[in-house]
């Protein structure tokens, strides 16, 4: 066996049955394929790449269903980012005039110190910067073209979605971690939860953000935005 080199490969892959001369080719292998013993998913019999995609996959709608209750109408999501963005595009019924825009405005106005909200100098709301101006006047002779990115639109309808979108909106919201010296900033308070989500920084635990999501949104008890 020693003559035909059998014993040259001692490199085992933890998942599957290669083996590899080096040590590097064997992770390198791993690395590639995902096989990483201790990033399986047994339920799924799924390999994962990286820790985090692990438990973003062990937090999804899979494993957890939607148990996380909206507290304004009650409609369950998977986690506490999706019920932030529920409220924030508009889609609770019984909360039709929140929006991303108007739960800034309630929180900047709550949020004295700064904590998690930006301290914009000057700031508008994409309602009021897009009320002034008439989408069909951007009709460019093919579509409908954004005056920021001149990406083209079908419709006057797809335009003004996209200008009252976060796309071109400046930071909102910032990780309040500053002893993780956090530095991120996000357009969207449903981004900010989803970075909570993540664990990435240290600020939080996952199952602390969805058990507190309903309570911050309310101020448990006295709403923080009106309805």
């Amino acid at each position: 066996m020693n003559k035909k080199d059998h014993w040259s490969y001692p490199y085992d892959c933890r998942t599957c049955d290669l083996a590899f001369r080096s040590e590097d080719a064997r992770d390198r292998h791993q690395n590639d394929e995902g096989h990483y013993e201790d990033l399986h998913c047994s339920d799924c019999d799924r390999y994962f790449r990286h820790a985090n995609n692990l438990a973003q996959h062990m937090n999804s709608r899979v494993h957890r269903g939607s148990t996380i209750a909206c507290p304004f109408c009650q409609t369950t999501l998977t986690t506490a980012s999706g019920v932030i963005h529920h409220v924030e595009t508009s889609a609770c019924p019984k909360a039709r005039n929140l929006d991303r825009n108007v739960i800034h405005r309630g929180l900047r106005q709550l949020d004295h110190d700064g904590k998690f909200t930006e301290r914009l100098l000057e700031w508008h709301d994409g309602n009021s910067i897009n009320a002034t101006w008439n989408p069909n006047c951007a009709y460019n002779g093919s579509g409908y073209e954004c005056y920021i990115c001149h990406r083209e639109f079908c419709s006057t309808r797809a335009l003004e979605q996209h200008l009252r979108s976060p796309v071109h909106q400046a930071p909102l919201y910032h990780c309040p971690n500053k002893n993780g010296k956090c530095s991120r900033r996000f357009p969207t308070l449903a981004a900010l939860f989803n970075h909570f989500e993540s664990e990435s920084c240290g600020y939080t635990k996952f199952e602390i953000v969805q058990k507190n999501v309903g309570g911050f949104l309310t101020g448990g008890g006295q709403r923080l935005i009106q309805l």
